[in-house]
């Protein structure tokens, strides 16, 4: 999901928890696209701005910030060529734990031990931050 937003609450309807917890549930990945119409942070709602940003990482989306045409095309570019470029890891967990709402997870990438040391920095893994069980759904 791409939010466009200057990152100002002019409405919701259900908490900022109940949202993060909907875009968990369906698996989807935020990708917050902020315009800033004001550079000095005591104009702007960075309340709202900050919220974005941590729900953006919690769903194992990015933030962009687009202060400009200039940027807000490279935002869009850099979203296109990321979603043409993701894996899908799946896994069962090696023991089953009782049910709860949330489980955390973490995910990390190794190069293979034949990897120049220069290969081995291109390696970089985003996701979310956990999941809701079948039965929490």
């Amino acid at each position: 999901m791409v939010v466009i937003t200057d990152g100002g609450d002019t409405g919701s309807q259900v908490t900022y928890e109940e949202a993060l917890r909907q875009a968990q549930q369906a698996d989807a990945l935020l990708y917050s696209v902020i315009v800033v119409p004001i550079e000095a942070s005591a104009g702007r709602n960075t309340g709202g701005e900050h919220a974005l940003i941590q729900m953006s990482h919690d769903t194992g989306g990015k933030y962009y910030y687009a202060d400009s045409i200039t940027r807000l095309d490279h935002a869009f570019h850099q979203i296109a060529d990321e979603l043409r470029n993701q894996y899908l890891l799946g896994y069962y967990p090696s023991q089953r734990l009782a049910d709860s709402d949330f489980r955390r997870i973490e995910v990390r990438a190794l190069p293979p031990d034949s990897a120049a040391p220069r290969d081995r920095t291109q390696l970089m893994v985003r996701h979310r931050t956990g999941y809701y069980t079948s039965k929490a759904r």
